[in-house]
């Protein structure tokens, strides 16, 4: 039997933001799939929730949009 079907790999595994963060408190970078950019991702720096965007490094506002997002993984 051909199972033509195989998941993705362990860094494409989409989670949600409380997933995310667990992933942030490991050391990962996360990132969303609507970002659309590999230069933007999250990390934990300092103990400061940390984005990278446009070419620099920002304390990180969490909004409604990445509280209620589904579409996180690990960059």
């Amino acid at each position: 039997m051909d199972n033509q079907f195989s998941p993705p790999p362990v860094s494409e595994k989409l989670m949600d933001f409380p997933m995310a963060m667990v992933e942030i408190i490991k050391g990962n970078k996360i990132t969303r799939v609507s970002w659309n950019d590999v230069n933007e991702y999250g990390i934990l720096a300092d103990g400061w929730l940390t984005i990278h965007t446009k070419g620099d490094f920002h304390k990180w506002t969490v909004n409604d949009g990445d509280l209620l997002a589904v579409d996180w993984k690990i960059c």
